[in-house]
């Protein structure tokens, strides 16, 4: 039946499902076992199959929870204001980006495997990233914190390649961070 509500309890399966999928992927990567997640979550592997039919769609949904984090963490921000909202937001990008290496990873590798709609999935989730944060972009400029000539898709590139550039070293990205947010108000 369409529209009928999701049972708490294949609520807390499918979030069980989706925590436990992050870890496995982030630690074994691509090829990870879907079994195994089914396993560590405490569910049947038909549980898992019945949420998430695909390696592609679970991964997904992981990925996608990762983008519901960063707009929450931007929209809070925008809201609660300040100086500065901007750069600790660039942090917690940085440091969620370093977190999920793995993921990104696993994530690539299954949209090779199903590439079909990964392009509109991917616009989706770089449109809401875009959307909850560019207030942060276009307050931080009006602040004169960031030069007016800088355009938000080149700073938020930038800022994207601190995490790769660092891999999993946490004090070479805020090292590298905080060059890039110093420069940011420079006047190029």
């Amino acid at each position: 039946m369409a529209g009928r509500p999701t049972r708490q309890d294949a609520q807390r399966n499918r979030s069980r499902l989706l925590d436990t999928a992050a870890e496995v992927f982030q630690a074994a990567g691509a090829d990870a076992p879907l079994d195994l997640i089914a396993e560590r979550a405490g569910v049947a592997n038909a549980t898992l199959y019945r949420h998430f039919p695909t390696r592609r769609l679970l991964v997904s949904a992981v990925y996608a929870r990762i983008i519901d984090t960063l707009c929450a963490e931007a929209a809070t921000r925008v809201e609660d204001g300040g100086a500065g909202a901007l750069f600790d937001w660039f942090g917690v990008v940085v440091a969620h980006m370093q977190a999920s290496r793995g993921l990104r990873e696993t994530l690539v590798a299954a949209y090779a495997l199903a590439p079909e709609g990964s392009a509109a999935e991917v616009e989706e989730w770089h449109e809401r990233i875009r959307a909850t944060a560019l207030p942060l972009f276009t307050r931080a400029q009006q602040e004169g914190l960031v030069a007016p000539a800088l355009h938000w898709p080149e700073v938020l590139a930038l800022v994207t390649a601190v995490a790769g550039a660092a891999g999993d070293d946490t004090r070479a990205a805020r090292t590298m961070l905080a060059i890039v947010t110093a420069g940011l108000r420079a006047t190029p």
